[in-house]
């Protein structure tokens, strides 16, 4: 696999359109150099901009991903994979490697993977940089430097910490909700953190999360949040 990828290969790359590839470009979202006047993306910056970068997207740029016409057919959507028994996971407070060991002991996992080497890939991509955002959420993903921990399924899950702690989110607050996304490539990885990004940023959405009262109603809020927001953007 080359170091510098042209736009055509990052497209491909990234599975998305080079549509898609050019309007991040544009805005100003992708890592990219000029080289003999043609745009061209270092693989490393742009896995760096993969595992850190997403959860700072704007809402444009989210939406140019969530909406990209070559890769919304492989994406499955998030009330597919959220189901109720990992949808309201009640998680003990403790510091943050405790609480990320904790939730995923508690996660119905497929495939017989072990809970332990998720949660330890886990901890590998926290080190890396905090996935906490604003509001106190925090979306947990793996590294991407390692093997996926899924080979055949996707997965989401929902938690809820006792207390909120502390999680590096950068702009100070603590962490008290818990979303756990484990793709089965990259494609999937891409879309479903671009989505879970752009709901968690919805008005209300996170207030009604720590609100809800069952299991079922974190899917009912999930479903119908993510119908409103992602198919009246198509």
């Amino acid at each position: 696999m080359p170091d510098l990828f042209s736009p055509k290969q990052l497209a491909e790359y990234l599975q998305l359109s080079q549509r898609t590839v050019y309007r991040l470009l544009e805005r100003g979202d992708l890592p990219a150099v000029k080289v003999g006047g043609q745009w061209r993306f270092r693989k490393s910056a742009v896995d760096e901009w993969l595992d850190v970068g997403m959860q700072r997207l704007d809402h444009d740029t989210l939406h140019a991903l969530e909406t990209d016409d070559e890769s919304r057919a492989a994406i499955p959507t998030l009330s597919d994979l959220l189901t109720p028994e990992n949808a309201r996971i009640a998680v003990p407070a403790g510091s943050r490697d405790d609480v990320v060991r904790a939730f995923v002991d508690k996660v119905h996992l497929p495939e017989g993977v072990p809970a332990d080497l998720v949660a330890e890939r886990v901890l590998e991509r926290e080190r890396l940089c905090t996935t906490a955002m604003s509001g106190g959420v925090a979306l947990l993903h793996t590294t991407r430097s390692l093997p996926r921990v899924l080979k055949a399924s996707d997965l989401v899950a929902m938690g809820r910490v006792a207390s909120p702690v502390e999680f590096g989110a950068l702009d100070g607050s603590r962490t008290d909700l818990l979303v756990l996304m484990l793709a089965r490539s990259e494609r999937v990885q891409l879309g479903l953190l671009a989505k879970l990004t752009r709901l968690c940023q919805e008005p209300g959405f996170l207030a009604a999360l720590r609100g809800a009262a069952s299991a079922e109603a974190v899917v009912t809020l999930v479903r119908e949040t993510a119908s409103r927001v992602f198919e009246s953007a198509l």
